[in-house]
């Protein structure tokens, strides 16, 4: 499950078999990490809440809509096994 990038308690990631589904990240906080959000890129909209609350959620979809190019090249990277470093994402 690579980590992709991180904003303060929440974790952005994709499970390695999931990239031949609808690309998508799976989002959890830090603190309660038990089940996580699934939110598709290409629209950023939520498909599975998760624990997250909805303040949690609204700021997912928002950092991968403002981040989204850089997200996709990160996941390119690994689909063809070079290096990734988790993004620090940002909101503008």
């Amino acid at each position: 499950m690579p980590k992709i990038a991180t904003y303060k308690n929440l974790i952005f990631f994709f499970v390695s078999f999931d990239l031949t589904e609808r690309r998508h990240l799976h989002v959890i906080n830090r603190k309660n990490y038990k089940y996580s959000a699934k939110i598709w890129l290409d629209n950023a909209t939520v498909f599975e809440k998760g624990l997250l609350s909805d303040v949690e959620l609204n700021l997912a979809c928002k950092l991968i809509k403002q981040n989204k190019t850089k997200i996709d090249v990160e996941i390119e990277n690994f689909m063809q096994g070079k290096k990734t470093k988790p993004l620090k994402l940002t909101l503008k």
